[in-house]
């Protein structure tokens, strides 16, 4: 059972699983030492559960990550299945090469990635998961990452939600510029992927995340 309180006596944040987190989320996740993951709540399409975004040369690019019997469905995030009736990995990979190949730090982290998009992992959620944690790591483990052992409602006193509040059409604080590979074509683009972050801005993109 999820305590009322963390070890530190302060509220429990609990936040959802999502694939290399936007920038608001790490944000709202970095006020807090330790960040609650829910394998328990339900999947929600047009979110950012099985999506992320990368700066393009037109603006965001969007990668989805697709599901077997597809989006539609009451299912949690624990069961959500990924498809790999499609080479997504191979295109999601050929797109990062194409818009962060020539970020000041991609060639010395790829190896890293590569697996994410190499290896079938059957579930959306464990996917979800090992990208954050492979973020934290790069980050310097600025959070303790636990999880939930059952479903938590909205309406729990006591704690912090953020499974609903981090959203693709949420407003969102204004943001630390960081360099962007294609920032002379489309401009500064705000809240995206963490992957953009770490490519660009090295062991720097902690210094970012923390900034007003």
């Amino acid at each position: 059972m999820i305590p009322v309180k963390d070890n530190d006596h302060s509220p429990v944040c609990i936040a959802a699983a999502l694939p290399f987190p936007p920038i608001s989320w790490w944000k709202a996740a970095l006020q807090h030492k330790t960040i609650w993951l829910d394998p328990f709540e339900n999947f929600q399409k047009m979110s950012y559960r099985n999506r992320y975004y990368l700066a393009g040369k037109e603006g965001k690019s969007m990668l989805s990550i697709p599901l077997l019997k597809g989006r539609n469905q009451h299912l949690a995030m624990g069961d959500m299945g990924i498809s790999y009736a499609e080479n997504w990995q191979k295109n999601h990979w050929r797109t990062l090469q194409t818009l962060l190949g020539n970020a000041p730090f991609f060639e010395y982290i790829d190896y890293q990635l590569f697996p994410f998009f190499d290896q079938e992992t059957p579930g959306l959620y464990h996917w979800n998961k090992s990208s954050i944690e492979w973020a934290n790591r790069f980050l310097g483990h600025p959070l303790l990452i636990k999880e939930t052992d059952q479903y938590i409602p909205h309406t729990t006193e006591g704690i912090i939600d953020l499974r609903d509040s981090i959203h693709p059409k949420s407003l969102i604080a204004p943001q630390a510029a960081y360099y962007q590979v294609f920032q002379s074509d489309a401009g500064f683009i705000e809240d995206c992927s963490i992957l953009d972050l770490i490519c660009c801005e090295g062991k720097n993109a902690i210094n970012i995340l923390l900034s007003p």
